[in-house]
């Protein structure tokens, strides 16, 4: 009896030190107060290390499909990615948009993605209409991961200047 405890054991360890006992970094959680949004959230939030799209042909890292950005950490690009009830339209891409001082979807529309390096953003209209957005930054709302994130209250992001650290955070 005793080796089988023992088995067991060291199976629990390797599972463990192996990384399958991890928590992965796209776990998703409910969010009450996104669900309170304008925007029509589910309350469904990933942290997203990786998906990656092609918007007009240029690929970039981006939500899953039928996800907002909330929140990006750019250095290590990991997005905060909120689901959406519905969105109106396919993603579009955006290469001029300026507003609030800095890069942004044009109103009425989320970012779900972006390329930092060719300032190239991904919008795509939400199924319900934005009402407002304000500039979040100096000092910048953050989360646990630490990443800057849009406040509460279910906002998206609508906008971002990485060198200032500021978003335009849109509902």
């Amino acid at each position: 009896m005793k080796s089988a405890f023992e088995a067991v054991l060291v199976l629990a360890a390797i599972t463990v030190l192996g990384g399958c006992g991890g928590t992965p970094e796209s776990v998703e959680e409910f969010d009450v107060e996104l669900s309170k949004s304008s925007l029509s959230f589910t309350g469904w939030v990933v942290n997203d290390a990786g998906t990656q799209c092609t918007v007009n042909g240029s690929t970039m890292h981006c939500c899953p499909v039928g996800y907002a950005m909330i929140g990006a950490h750019v250095t290590n690009n990991v997005f905060k990615c909120a689901q959406l009830s519905s969105t109106s339209g396919a993603r579009y891409l955006d290469t001029g948009t300026s507003r609030n001082g800095m890069h942004a979807c044009p109103y009425g529309s989320v970012m779900v993605g972006m390329n930092t390096s060719k300032n190239h953003l991904a919008c795509q209209a939400p199924g319900t209409a934005v009402v407002s957005e304000y500039v979040d930054g100096n000092p910048a709302t953050t989360d646990s991961y630490p990443m800057h994130v849009c406040g509460a209250g279910g906002y998206a992001m609508s906008g971002i200047n990485v060198g200032s650290n500021l978003y335009t955070c849109a509902r």
